[in-house]
């Protein structure tokens, strides 16, 4: 029986490594290219196996990308939650929230990433699944840096709840922008925190 259970977690060991190995060959690939022109065959051969080895653990494409999807995002929660433990301050805070939501540039791939699932989020329940739950989790540390805010007496009191979905939305269009090209990040940050400014800091701050 414990030869058994050994042979077992070697075969889910290699599980994980394949698939770990199958999402990082499909970063590779969408930082090249837009993820509506990649096929499984492309991430195959980045990640030195077969199509059929890659659909042996990913029943489809979209199931690769939501893979792909949460396993960015992971990444990104635990630099924002280590970014966050080095600014004591709302204020500072908010503006690392900022910084880090916001596409580093035209081809951030976890932003392709993102606008693919909203896209396939319409028609595909895994993938919405995983948007709302990523999203929520970006909204939860806003909400808290709100709420923080408030009660050290920095932002003033407010209606949290419509503040963060206007605030979104803003982050969002500006992410937009800065990926077709019409602005770049700096200043996307800088109008996102200008609003953000008017919002929450008590008139005459």
């Amino acid at each position: 029986m414990a030869e058994q259970g050994g042979r077992g977690n070697r075969t889910q060991e290699r599980g994980r490594q394949a698939r770990r190995k199958v999402v990082e060959a499909a970063l590779s690939v969408i930082a090249e290219r837009p993820v509506a022109e990649i096929q499984v065959q492309q991430i195959a051969e980045r990640a030195g196996m077969s199509p059929a080895r890659v659909l042996y653990y990913f029943s489809s494409k979209d199931q690769i990308l939501a893979e792909t999807f949460r396993w960015s995002e992971r990444q990104l929660a635990e630099r924002r939650a280590q970014e966050f433990a080095k600014v004591a301050d709302p204020e500072g805070r908010l503006e690392r929230f900022v910084w880090l939501y916001l596409p580093t540039d035209r081809h951030d791939v976890s932003w392709k990433l993102w606008l693919e699932a909203w896209l396939r989020a319409v028609s595909n329940d895994d993938m919405s699944r995983t948007a709302d739950a990523i999203d929520s989790a970006w909204m939860q540390d806003l909400a808290e840096i709100v709420r923080d805010g408030v009660a050290d007496g920095v932002f003033r009191p407010l209606d949290a709840g419509a503040f963060l979905s206007s605030f979104n939305a803003l982050l969002d269009g500006l992410a937009v922008h800065v990926l077709i090209g019409r602005v770049d990040r700096k200043a996307a940050v800088r109008t996102a925190l200008e609003h953000a400014t008017r919002e929450l800091l008590p008139p005459g701050t």
